[in-house]
């Protein structure tokens, strides 16, 4: 058998967990090691019932068909000892003993963002999430995350429909989706990233094993945005992890009025990067904007996502105005959906896609030129 295999076996033994698994590996050396290791030297480092679990393993188990079957399913296991095993995981308190993984990983020489937020997000949240999270996958960056309802799969949508990657780090087995909802991100994912976790397959959720899942998704990173949070919210443990893992912070600000912004606002009061702009994390992250090419659902022609390239593109036809200009200018007192924005500029003869509309607006609201009432936008009276 190989080391993965014993690693594997080592790993679902009934009654051992991350922490005895480790001190058995420190001691033996090796899985391998620690599956031919004397009942005498056990004895010194398990429970008796965890003796007798492990005797049972190892006389019982199949270990070599069952991690074939593994395999045949598109699941692989990957301990930490594993050359495959992510470097910047390895290097985290804690790191799991094992990965289980269907489809591949973030790249080690390619920077990786967690993109994390509230479950039950306003509309600026969802829009902040598909912004960044586009911008950030259209230069070239892995955008990871938790498939969890709202922020978490908004964004990972929005990395894969600009063409790029995203990774899913989750607190059930792989083989498992959660929540149901998300279904047809989870079928997307292993073809243009990865799905992750330390849990076996066939495990179902439960509240306890979603805050260890955390560390996972800030260990893959090496930048976390918090897009939209609450003062005391389960996004914020993942904050604390990648604080303690030496990751950088930044967070997108919102009204002081807004309960679903307080989160950020305090991070950015204690210390945290104020992200007022994908070209912001880009920067911190030192990664140049390698533009990729968004399809546009009409099939006409394409957009880049990129900030900077996406900008060039729109000038070339509207010399005389900036399309952040044009936007700006259809801006009234009155509050108008996106939608109602979009046809009066396309009758002032300004045709775009209504998603780079969208990304427009919500950069004319972070300066404070545009006013957000939920689905409406309107001048700000203070500009």
């Amino acid at each position: 058998m190989t080391e993965r295999e014993f690693s594997y076996w080592l790993c679902n033994i009934e009654g051992i967990g991350r922490v005895t698994a480790g001190r058995l590996l420190k001691r033996a050396g090796s899985a391998q090691a620690v599956y031919e290791m004397k009942e005498q030297e056990l004895a010194g480092l398990l429970s008796a019932a965890q003796l007798k679990s492990f005797q049972r393993a190892r006389k019982e188990k199949n270990v070599k068909q069952e991690y074939q079957m593994l395999l045949k399913r598109g699941i692989r296991f990957l301990p930490v000892s594993d050359p495959e095993y992510p470097a910047r995981l390895q290097e985290i308190p804690d790191a799991p003993q094992g990965i289980y993984v269907r489809g591949g990983l973030p790249e080690e020489g390619t920077p990786s963002v967690a993109v994390i937020g509230a479950r039950m997000c306003s509309e600026y949240g969802k829009q902040a999430a598909r912004y960044f999270a586009s911008a950030l996958a259209a230069a070239g960056v892995q955008v990871v995350s938790g498939l969890a309802r709202g922020i978490d799969g908004i964004s990972q949508e929005a990395a894969l429909d600009c063409g790029g990657r995203t990774y899913a780090v989750l607190g059930c087995g792989v083989d498992v989706c959660y929540p149901a909802e998300n279904g047809r991100l989870f079928d997307r994912i292993p073809a243009r990233g990865g799905i992750v976790s330390e849990y076996p397959p066939g495990t179902l959720p439960q509240a306890r094993l979603f805050p260890p899942r955390n560390r996972i998704i800030s260990g893959l990173s090496d930048l976390i945005l918090v897009v939209e949070a609450r003062e005391k919210s389960g996004t914020l443990i993942t904050v604390d992890m990648a604080l303690e893992q030496g990751r950088e912070v930044f967070a997108i600000p919102g009204r002081v009025t807004d309960a679903l912004s307080s989160g950020c606002n305090t991070l950015i009061r204690q210390g945290a990067g104020v992200a007022i702009s994908p070209s912001a994390l880009l920067e911190e992250l030192g990664q140049n904007c390698r533009p990729r090419q968004m399809e546009i659902p009409s099939g006409k022609r394409t957009v880049s996502n990129c900030p900077r390239e996406r900008n060039s593109q729109e000038n070339r036809p509207m010399k005389e105005k900036s399309l952040k200009q044009r936007v700006a200018a259809c801006l009234d007192f009155t509050p108008q959906t996106p939608g109602q924005l979009y046809e009066k500029m396309r009758k002032s003869g300004c045709i775009i896609p209504l998603p780079i509309l969208m990304q427009q607006l919500l950069e004319l609201h972070m300066e404070g030129v545009a006013g957000q009432e939920g689905g409406y936008f309107f001048r700000n009276g203070k500009n």
